[in-house]
């Protein structure tokens, strides 16, 4: 998103909930429930627009979380630029939602910003359990 975009967008009011980089990252337990498996609390990042948070759990690559500010057309662009045969869309999740059919990869736009849930390996159904259990 250019910066003269975001700018508008931020003096337009659509800024009235709470800033991705100022949302706290999802507990241990939520995360823990919806996905079945044990993880440590999360360590986090922030950019200007964004926050992702990190929880290890006993595999290789960490479970990633990241919020971040977003459009409706910034979002449908980022699904475009997927294979359209490698995604699969979600209903009823969001505004928009799309998934990765193999590398565990789900994003899920909720009107002003799109988090997106990495977890290589879990499957699509317990990724849309967390996404719903965040909005």
């Amino acid at each position: 998103m250019c910066l003269c975009s975001l700018v508008a967008w931020l003096a337009s009011g659509a800024q009235a909930t709470t800033s991705p980089t100022a949302r706290p990252c999802p507990s241990v337990a939520i995360v823990d429930a919806a996905l079945g498996q044990k993880f440590k609390s999360p360590t986090s990042t922030k950019t200007a627009f964004s926050k992702a948070c990190m929880y290890q759990g006993s595999g290789p690559v960490p479970l990633k979380i990241e919020f971040q500010v977003d459009t409706s057309s910034t979002f449908a662009a980022a699904e475009k630029a997927v294979t359209p045969s490698s995604i699969v869309v979600l209903h009823n999740l969001g505004k928009a939602a799309w998934a990765t059919k193999v590398s565990g990869d789900l994003e899920v736009f909720d009107g002003h910003e799109t988090i997106k849930i990495l977890g290589l390996l879990i499957p699509t159904s317990k990724l849309e359990a967390l996404a719903r259990k965040l909005l």
